[in-house]
C-alpha cells in the first residue's frame, strides 16, 4: 500500500500536536490566573467532540471519499492549533478575563477536537479499502504504533521547546497538521465515489460491532484510568514524597508508551494472526497485568505491571479498529470505524470520572475493576467472535 507511509507521518504529527499541548496546558494555565478545573474543561472537551463527529466523518467519507475528508480534517487541526497559538501568545503578555480566556481555550481546542475526530476513522477505512480482510490488522498495527510514537514524542518535544517560551511548542506543532495536509493533498490519490443510491450506514448499537465497540471503550477507559490514578497510588501506596512521585509516575508512563509501541509493531510483524486472537491474547495479558499492579507494592512492580498491561492493550487497540471494517459491507466501513472511534472517546470521558470515584473506594480498586474488565472482554470475545457468527455478520 504506497499510502501507507504517508498515514504513518500524517498520524505521527496530528498525535504529536494533540499531546504537545498536555506538557504546557499547566503552566498556560497558571500564567492566564486559571483554575485546575478549567485546564480539564479545556483538555476534556477535545474528547467529547471526539465521541460526537468520529462517526459523522466516517459516514461522510463513505459517501465523498477519503481523502477530502482527512484533508479537511487535518487541515481543520492545523487551523485551530494556529489560532490558540496566536491567543496563548497575545494571553500571556496581557491576560484578558478569566472567562475570556476559558471561553477561547474551549472554543480553540473544540475546533481542534472537531476535525481531530476524523483522522483515526477515515485512516482505518482508507486502509480497509486497499488492504484484503486477511492482511489489514498489521497495517492498522502500524498505524497504531504511530499513534504511539506521536503521544510519545509531543509531550516531550513541547516540554523542551517550551524553555523558549510556552507559544512556541504551539506554534511549532501547529506546523506539524499543515505539512501532513500538504503531504495528503498531494501524495493520497483521490478515488471517484460512484453510488447511485445512499450508502447504507451501522446503526450506532449495531450487533456486528458491540465487541469491538466493548473493546475500545475499556481500552481507551483503562489508558486514562492509569493515567489519572497513577501519581495518586505511587504517593499512597509507595509514600513517595511529591517530587519522587512526580519523576516515579513520569518514569513509568514514559515505560509504557515504549511497550505500547512495541506491542503494535509486534502485531504489524505477525501477518497470520487474526484480530479476533489479538483480542483475545491482549485482554488475557491486559488482565494479568493490572491484576499485578493492584497487588503492587514497589515501583519495580508497579513499572512491571504496567508494561504487562499495556503489552497487552498494545494488541488490542488495532484488533478492534481491524474488527470494525472488517464486521461490516465496503459502503459502510467509514460509518464503522467512526462509531467504533467514539466508544473509544467515550471512554476518554467516562475513564477519569469512573476511575478517580473508585479511587475513593481504595487505591487499588480502579486498576481491580479494570481486570475484571478485561476478563469480562475476554469472555465476551470468546461468546460473541465465534466463526460461524463473523461470517454470518458479513455474509
Amino acid at each position: 500500500m504506497k499510502e501507507m507511509k504517508i498515514l504513518v507521518i500524517v498520524n505521527i504529527f496530528c498525535v504529536s500536536a494533540m499531546m504537545a499541548f498536555l506538557s504546557v496546558v499547566g503552566p498556560i494555565t497558571r500564567e492566564l490566573n486559571l483554575q485546575e478545573w478549567h485546564a480539564g474543561v479545556t483538555v476534556a472537551i477535545a474528547g467529547v467532540l471526539w465521541v460526537f463527529f468520529s462517526r459523522y466523518w466516517g459516514k461522510k467519507s463513505d459517501k465523498t471519499g477519503r481523502k477530502p475528508i482527512l484533508f479537511l480534517g487535518v487541515l481543520g487541526v492545523a487551523i485551530g492549533y494556529f489560532a490558540l497559538a496566536v491567543f496563548v501568545d497575545y494571553a500571556l503578555i496581557s491576560p484578558p478575563v478569566i472567562f475570556i480566556s476559558l471561553a477561547v481555550l474551549v472554543i480553540t481546542r473544540g475546533i481542534i477536537g472537531v476535525f481531530y475526530a476524523a483522522i483515526t476513522p477515515v485512516s482505518n477505512a482508507l486502509i480497509a479499502d486497499e488492504i484484503d480482510e486477511k492482511h489489514r490488522t498489521p497495517y492498522i498495527a502500524k498505524l497504531g504504533a504511530s499513534n504511539g510514537m506521536g503521544m510519545v514524542l509531543g509531550p516531550a518535544l513541547g516540554g523542551m521547546l517550551a524553555i523558549y517560551g510556552l507559544a512556541v511548542p504551539l506554534y511549532a506543532f501547529a506546523l506539524l497538521p499543515l505539512i501532513a495536509a500538504l503531504l495528503i493533498f498531494f501524495f493520497i490519490p483521490t478515488v471517484k465515489i460512484h453510488k447511485t443510491k445512499e450508502p447504507p450506514s451501522p446503526k450506532i448499537l449495531d450487533p456486528r460491532l458491540r465487541v469491538p465497540m466493548l473493546a475500545a471503550f475499556l481500552t481507551m477507559y483503562a489508558v486514562v484510568t492509569s493515567q489519572v490514578c497513577l501519581g495518586f497510588f505511587v504517593i499512597d501506596i509507595l509514600k513517595f514524597d511529591m517530587t519522587k512521585s512526580a519523576q516515579v509516575t513520569g518514569y513509568i508512563l514514559s515505560s509504557v508508551g515504549v511497550m505500547f509501541i512495541i506491542a503494535q509493531i509486534l502485531v504489524s510483524r505477525f501477518k497470520n494472526v487474526t484480530p479476533v486472537h489479538w483480542l483475545q491474547y491482549g485482554a488475557l495479558i491486559a488482565m494479568f497485568g493490572f491484576v499485578f499492579v493492584s497487588l503492587s507494592t514497589t515501583q519495580l512492580f508497579l513499572t512491571i505491571g504496567f508494561c504487562i498491561s499495556t503489552f497487552g492493550m498494545g494488541f488490542i487497540f488495532p484488533a478492534f479498529q481491524t474488527l470494525a471494517v472488517n464486521l461490516v459491507d465496503r459502503e459502510e466501513r467509514g460509518a464503522a470505524s467512526g462509531t467504533v472511534s467514539a466508544a473509544q472517546g467515550l471512554g476518554m470521558i467516562v475513564g477519569p470520572l469512573a476511575s478517580t470515584f473508585l479511587y475513593e473506594i481504595s487505591p487499588i480498586t480502579p486498576f481491580a475493576f479494570a481486570a475484571l474488565a478485561f476478563g469480562g472482554l475476554l469472555f465476551i470475545s470468546f461468546k460473541e467472535l465465534r466463526r460461524d457468527k463473523i461470517e454470518g455478520c458479513i455474509g
